[in-house]
C-alpha cells in the first residue's frame, strides 16, 4: 500500500505542469523573464522616441499623466526595477565600493518620471559594464564623511579669501548686509558672467551666517538640486514634506537662478516658496548668470519678486584686481613665483579667475616636474597655448562701438566731420586704441575715423600718451573723469567683446 500512495503521488507531481516548472530552476520561460528585467537593460525602458516632439516640456502634471497613459503599454503591467540612490559599502579591510540600490516603482506614479525627464538634470541612465548589483556578505553600509579616499565634505570659502574691488563692491556689501540684519533687504540677487565670484558670496554668506549663535539654519542649495528635490517629492514623500524642508530657516541660498528656465512646475513651487519665506522674515538670496532682464524662460511673477528686492551686478574685474586674486592663489598654494611672472601672466590671460587657477596649476606642475625656478620665457612657452587662445582680434568697428558707448555719443558720432570737443577727444582716444590694439596702418585709421590723414592720427597718439601721463579729466557723459577710469572701462569692454 505504501508503495501505491508513492507512485500516485509521483505521477500527480509529473502530470502539473506548474510543478514543472518550479522544478526547473534554468528553464526557458524563468531566464526569460530574468533577462526582461535585467539591471544593465533599464535605460532601454526610456529610449528618446518614446517622447512625442510635439509635447511641450513645460507641461504640468496633468498633462504628464496623460503622456504616461500613451507609454504605459509598452512597459511592464505591474512594476519596474529603477535604480533609486547609490549606496556606499566597506570591507573589514577598509576597502570601498559603490554599488545602485534597486527600487520598485508602481506602474500607477511613472507618470512622475516622465516629469522627472523633462526638468531634472539628473538622468536615470545605468552605467553599463559588469557592475555587481548586490554587495557581498561581508560588506556593510558606511557613512556619506567616511568616503572614498580624497573626497569629503565640501569646504565653504568666506569673505576673508573674497578679493573685493570697484566691480564687486556693491554685490559683497549686500552679502554682507544679508548676514548682518536677514530680512531687512529681500530678496537679495546677484547677477554676472561666470567665475566672477557670485558662489563665492553665496559660501560667504552662508559661513558667516552660521557664525551667529541662537540663529536658525541656513540652508544652501543650487536651482538644480531644488528642481531635483521638488521632482521627488512628486513620486516619494510627497510636497508637503518637500515644503517642511524649509520651515525653520534663517536663510536661504539659491545659486544658478538661470537653471530654473523653461521648468514651469518648478517655477511655480519657488514663486510660492519665495512668498512663504519673505512673510516670515527668512532672508533669500539667489544669483544668476545674467540681469533679471535678460533671462529668458522666468516667469514675470518671478522676475518681479526679485526686482522688488536688492539688485546688483558684479562687474569683470580690471588687471589690478586679476593680479590681486592671482597672488591670492600662489599665497595659499605656497609656490615660489616671482612679481615679474605674475605680471607676465595677468597680462596675457585676463579673462577671469578660474582661467589664472587653470595657469597656475601648469606652473605648479612645471615646476615640481623640473625643480627649477619659473621664468617669464619657462611661463611663456608652458602657456603658449592658453596665450594664443586668449587673443582677441579687436577690429576698428569694435573700438569705435565701445567708445561712443562709453561717452555716450552717437554711433556715427566719431567718423563724422565734426570737431566738437564732445566728438573730437572720444575720437583721439579711439585712434590711440586703434593704434595698440590693431595693425591697421595710420592711413587705415585716418580714413575709418573721418576720413582724416595719417599726420591726425600720429597727432591723437601724442595728445592722448601726454592725457595719460597728467591723468587729465576729460568729459564723459557731461561730468569731468580721469583718463586712466575711461581707459580702464574701455578696455575691460573691448575684452569682453
Amino acid at each position: 500500500m505504501h508503495e501505491a500512495s508513492k507512485k500516485l503521488r509521483d505521477s500527480k507531481t509529473s502530470s502539473h505542469p506548474v510543478s514543472q516548472t518550479r522544478v526547473s530552476a534554468k528553464s526557458p520561460e524563468r531566464e526569460k523573464r530574468k533577462r526582461e528585467i535585467n539591471y544593465h537593460q533599464f535605460p532601454s525602458l526610456f529610449p528618446k522616441e518614446d517622447f512625442d516632439a510635439s509635447v511641450d516640456t513645460n507641461s504640468t502634471l496633468k498633462e504628464s499623466s496623460a503622456i504616461h497613459s500613451e507609454i504605459q503599454p509598452r512597459l511592464f503591467e505591474t512594476s519596474l526595477i529603477a535604480p533609486h540612490q547609490a549606496l556606499e559599502f566597506a570591507d573589514g579591510n577598509g576597502n570601498r565600493s559603490v554599488v545602485p540600490a534597486l527600487q520598485t516603482v508602481s506602474s500607477d506614479s511613472l507618470f512622475a518620471s516622465i516629469v522627472q525627464r523633462f526638468e531634472s538634470p539628473c538622468s536615470d541612465r545605468v552605467p553599463t559594464g559588469n557592475t555587481r548589483l548586490v554587495p557581498p556578505g561581508n560588506m556593510v553600509p558606511c557613512s556619506r564623511e567616511s568616503s572614498v579616499a580624497g573626497a569629503g565634505i565640501r569646504k565653504f570659502a568666506s569673505f576673508t579669501t573674497f578679493v573685493e574691488g570697484p566691480s564687486n563692491r556693491l554685490a559683497v556689501t549686500a552679502a554682507q548686509l544679508a548676514v548682518q540684519f536677514p530680512g531687512r533687504m529681500n530678496p537679495v540677487y546677484i547677477s554676472g558672467s561666470t567665475s566672477l565670484g557670485k558662489t563665492h558670496l553665496l559660501e560667504g554668506i552662508y559661513s558667516e551666517s552660521r557664525k551667529h549663535k541662537g540663529r536658525k539654519p541656513v540652508m544652501f542649495m543650487s536651482a538644480e538640486q531644488f528642481t531635483t528635490a521638488f521632482i521627488e517629492s512628486l513620486t516619494k514623500q510627497g510636497v508637503p514634506s518637500f515644503r517642511n524642508k524649509f520651515r525653520g530657516i534663517s536663510t536661504l541660498l539659491i545659486d544658478d537662478l538661470h537653471f530654473f528656465s523653461g521648468k514651469a512646475s518648478t517655477q511655480t513651487e519657488l514663486l510660492r516658496t519665495i512668498d512663504t519665506l519673505r512673510n516670515q522674515g527668512v532672508q533669500l538670496v539667489i544669483t544668476g548668470d545674467k540681469p533679471l532682464k535678460a533671462l529668458t524662460g522666468i516667469r514675470p511673477e518671478l522676475l518681479s519678486r526679485l526686482e522688488a528686492g536688492m539688485v546688483c551686478e558684479i562687474q569683470p574685474p580690471d588687471k589690478e584686481m586679476l593680479y590681486t586674486i592671482f597672488r591670492q592663489m600662489i599665497a595659499q598654494r605656497g609656490i615660489p613665483l616671482s612679481e615679474e611672472v605674475s605680471r607676465f601672466v595677468v597680462s596675457r590671460l585676463n579673462t577671469h579667475a578660474r582661467q589664472l587657477s587653470g595657469a597656475l596649476n601648469r606652473l605648479h606642475t612645471t615646476f615640481l616636474a623640473t625643480e627649477k625656478p619659473i621664468t617669464v620665457a619657462t611661463a611663456e612657452d608652458v602657456l603658449d597655448d592658453l596665450i594664443r587662445c586668449n587673443r582677441k582680434t579687436v577690429r576698428l568697428a569694435d573700438i569705435d562701438r565701445v567708445v561712443c558707448e562709453t561717452f555716450g555719443i552717437g554711433n556715427q558720432s566719431l567718423q563724422s566731420k565734426s570737431r566738437a570737443k564732445q566728438v573730437a577727444y572720444p575720437r583721439m582716444l579711439a585712434m590711440w586704441l586703434a593704434r595698440k590694439y590693431t595693425r591697421s596702418a595710420l592711413s587705415e585709421i585716418g580714413k575709418y575715423f573721418g576720413d582724416r590723414a595719417h599726420s591726425t592720427v600720429v597727432s591723437a597718439q601724442k595728445k592722448v600718451e601726454s592725457w595719460i601721463n597728467d591723468n587729465t579729466e576729460i568729459d564723459c557723459f557731461d561730468q569731468q573723469c580721469e583718463i586712466t577710469d575711461i581707459l580702464q572701462k574701455v578696455e575691460r569692454l573691448l575684452q569682453a567683446g
